[in-house]
């Protein structure tokens, strides 16, 4: 027992020596900072008492280094002793560091009972002893005495202690002094986002409302570290400082992101930047989300991660849109390089990483925000310039393209008259077309009918002889059979000039097609006793629709033994050169005269009479013409007259043949007549 007393006293004796080698002396002067003479100790589960901590062995501070552990939910507790050397015996005790949920003051009566004095921003302003923004503490210490104070802190901010000894007045005083500088702080960014709004009402410039968004964003995070918004906007609930925290960072790195997107233009720049931006914006705001519904479960450091992220993220922006030439890119870039260094600093600070006075020393920070306002407005006074360039020089640019749109509508004005004007001749060409085809139907399909009619007539009456009724016959079947072809031609050619022949070119033989078409004259070729010299040898191929050449043959057979006189010849012979396949037919008979030669495959051609008085229209050569051209080939021909006429048509050998636009010269054969 006596050995127990003994070992109890040593340690009193100890911690006593150590305790007043370690009292902070006041001075004379009005405001004294406490550093390495706080002692402190960590309450990883926060269940201690104040009985229980005055036994505790607590640690010292690094010298001239104001306490700060970082984000940490365990409680502290930090201990001074007070040795007043002055005849002053009131002071007061600041914690000038607003963000700490609770701050509990600790200090023993005459009694020894322990007095405890609540502040921090989880207490109303009006339950404070003074009614402050910092948590501030009355303390008396009479003149030589040595009191020992205690403080409790527990919050899910930083924990930081920096600790202030003030004489009342002089507190007063400097606090004065503090209101000021941080009015004209506050005024002045309130003023510039008041303008910028009016800018936007004037305006309607969506990166305006971005910027008095961030810059009002950006103040109220200023103003939530420094105590401000709690004293004055909501000072009797206390929770919203809570709320506050968690979505003040956020709400700031949402409007700076949409201003840096839209401002920058970063999307066309920089792909890859707008969405790290975006993403490590939309993280955060989701964190804020989560902090809120999770009851405090996740620390608020995480904000700091997010807020130097972004300042770095649009520094790099920046100076990668100023670097690919974009000239307001420059205020941008020195208003972040201004704010980086002020938020990197703070930050650090609030993590943990530096000595805590740097945080709690706005005016670095303050400077920054003073400094990105000022460059961010001389950005977009830039842009707005850049934006008056552009809109005059698009004026002179819209004035030019009107003078060139005038321009070129006269020209369509001038176009379009000729055109009207080639469609009325059209108009007309077509409407003469149609007089000769009335011409041509009224008197080639009336004659046959007529004459059926007076031949049907005669023999009713019995006026007809049987050799006379032979005749005849003989003659209306002739007759018959031109008026067979012209309509069979009027309808092929009236049905391509109306919806189009249909078209359907393949490989075919044409040595197939012509036997076919020698074999449908034989009875006619006989008859004038024409002999008919068919050269065009087995599987001579070619690409092209097999009606159109079967019409095409026919109609040119039918004229050469139409035009030819009896026991005369027609030949056909075809050959081939590196892209086409040549026909030609051949005959001996009377040829074509000059002076319907010009118009010979038109409608104004003007057909003879055969031989043997056979009648035709001309529209034939016309349909030849327009299906050859529709397969790719060309028609022409040679003759003179009282000699004979031989025709040539070209077809494409493949399907991929590019003819030329004139007719391909060829050896004619012997058997061909010669013009």
């Amino acid at each position: 027992m006596i050995c127990r007393t003994l070992s109890l006293f040593i340690l009193f004796i100890a911690f006593s020596f150590q305790a007043s080698a370690q009292a902070f002396i006041v001075g004379d002067s009005a405001r004294m900072d406490v550093h390495d003479d706080l002692f402190y100790w960590r309450d990883s589960k926060g269940t201690a008492t104040i009985q229980e901590v005055v036994g505790q062995e607590m640690k010292t501070l690094r010298h001239s280094e104001a306490p700060n552990f970082g984000f940490d939910k365990a409680t502290y507790w930090f201990r001074l002793e007070i040795k007043n050397k002055t005849q002053k015996e009131d002071w007061l005790l600041e914690v000038p560091f607003a963000p700490l949920d609770r701050v509990d003051f600790y200090e023993s009566d005459s009694t020894g009972k322990w007095i405890v004095k609540s502040s921090g921003d989880h207490i109303p302003i009006r339950q404070r002893e003074i009614d402050y923004r910092h948590p501030v503490f009355p303390v008396a210490v009479a003149k030589g005495e040595t009191k020992t104070v205690y403080f409790k802190v527990n919050s899910n901010s930083s924990i930081q202690f920096p600790l202030t000894l003030w004489v009342p007045d002089k507190f007063v005083e400097a606090s004065f002094h503090v209101q000021i500088i941080n009015g004209l702080f506050y005024g002045a960014m309130l003023l510039m986002a008041l303008y910028q709004l009016f800018l936007f009402f004037s305006i309607r410039d969506k990166i305006t409302f971005f910027y008095v968004m961030a810059l009002l964003s950006m103040t109220n995070v200023v103003a939530m570290f420094q105590g401000y918004s709690f004293w004055y906007v909501y000072p009797a609930t206390p929770s919203y400082n809570d709320v506050m925290a968690m979505f003040a960072g956020p709400i700031f790195l949402l409007f700076s992101t949409l201003l840096t997107r839209e401002f920058l233009s970063l999307k066309y720049f920089s792909g890859v930047l707008d969405k790290v931006l975006l993403a490590n914006m939309t993280i955060d705001v989701v964190a804020g989300i989560a902090m809120y519904f999770s009851d405090n479960q996740i620390s608020y450091r995480y904000h700091h991660y997010f807020v130097l992220i972004h300042c770095t993220l649009v520094l790099a922006a920046a100076g990668y849109c100023f670097y690919r030439d974009y000239k307001p890119a420059r205020y941008y870039l020195l208003a972040w390089v201004s704010v980086l260094l002020a938020t990197v600093i703070f930050t650090m600070s609030n993590l943990g990483f530096v000595p805590g006075y740097l945080s709690t020393n706005y005016s670095g920070l303050m400077i920054g925000c003073i400094l990105q306002m000022l460059f961010i407005s001389f950005a977009l006074g830039d842009r707005w310039n850049q934006l008056l360039r552009e809109t005059e020089r698009a004026k002179e640019l819209e004035l030019k393209l009107r003078e060139q749109e005038k321009v070129k509508l006269e020209h369509e004005v001038k176009v379009r008259t000729e055109e009207i004007q080639t469609k009325s001749e059209r108009l007309e060409e077509v409407n003469r077309v149609k007089d000769k085809l009335f011409s041509l139907v009224s008197h080639d399909i009336k004659g046959p009918l007529g004459s059926l009619r007076l031949a049907l007539t005669m023999m009713k009456t019995g006026q007809v002889s049987p050799e006379e009724f032979q005749h005849l016959t003989s003659a209306l079947e002739t007759r018959f059979g031109q008026t067979t072809e012209f309509v069979e031609n009027l309808l092929q050619w009236a049905t391509l000039q109306l919806k189009g022949e249909i078209f359907e070119p393949t490989t075919i033989d044409l040595s197939e097609i012509v036997n076919e078409t020698v074999g449908l004259l034989e009875l006619d070729i006989r008859k004038k006793e024409i002999t008919i010299r068919n050269n065009v040898s087995q599987n001579f191929p070619a690409f092209a629709d097999p009606n159109m050449v079967r019409s095409v043959l026919r109609n040119l057979m039918t004229n050469a033994v139409k035009f030819t006189g009896a026991r005369g010849t027609i030949a056909l012979n075809c050959w081939m050169n590196d892209q086409q396949v040549i026909i030609s037919v051949a005959d001996t008979g009377v040829g074509i005269p000059l002076a319907n030669r010009n118009t010979l495959f038109t409608i104004e051609s003007i057909t003879t009479q055969g031989t043997k008085l056979e009648k035709g229209t001309g529209l034939g050569l016309m349909l030849c013409h327009e299906f050859i051209e529709k397969n790719g080939g060309k028609i022409w021909f040679d003759s003179e007259e009282g000699k004979g006429t031989t025709f040539f048509f070209s077809l494409p050998k493949e399907a991929t043949c590019e003819l030329p636009d004139t007719p391909v010269s060829a050896p004619i054969p012997s058997t061909a007549s010669h013009g």
